[in-house]
């Protein structure tokens, strides 16, 4: 069954854009959660939701994508296009931000740092800034 194309206004249509942008994304990342467990040395995700609720949920989440591009259809949202290189560029900043925060200086609001460690501990912290500015763009 096809529907009726609704026009919005500019300004609506925009905000609707970005609204189901942001949904649809945070969809996949629940769908992606749910069907990869992922495992690192700093985390591990708690499988704490029986299989069927977790076949129930990738059905509801597929049904929301679906109606997601329907209601783009029929409001004729724009499609987002966005560059790889703008995503790592903007992943290696909050990389950058969030470990520049971490260094012994700035965590005064935690109490004073150890004195001996700070030397060893920015070095750390400095190596793996390093490292992860050799991600490329």
């Amino acid at each position: 069954m096809k529907q009726n194309r609704i026009e919005l206004t500019e300004n609506h249509k925009r905000s609707l854009s970005s609204t189901l942008i942001i949904v649809e994304q945070l969809l996949e990342e629940l769908e992606d959660i749910m069907a990869n467990s992922k495992q690192t040395c700093c985390y591990e995700l708690k499988k704490d939701l029986d299989k069927i609720t977790i076949e129930h949920n990738q059905k509801v989440i597929k049904e929301a994508l679906t109606i997601i591009c329907s209601l783009k259809e029929k409001y004729n949202t724009d499609k987002s296009f966005q560059s790889l290189q703008r995503m790592v560029d903007a992943k290696k900043t909050k990389i950058w931000e969030t470990l520049h925060n971490s260094k012994s200086r700035r965590m005064k609001g935690f109490g004073e740092f150890p004195q001996i460690h700070i030397k060893e501990y920015d070095g750390d912290i400095d190596q793996l800034m390093a490292i992860t500015e050799k991600i490329n763009l």
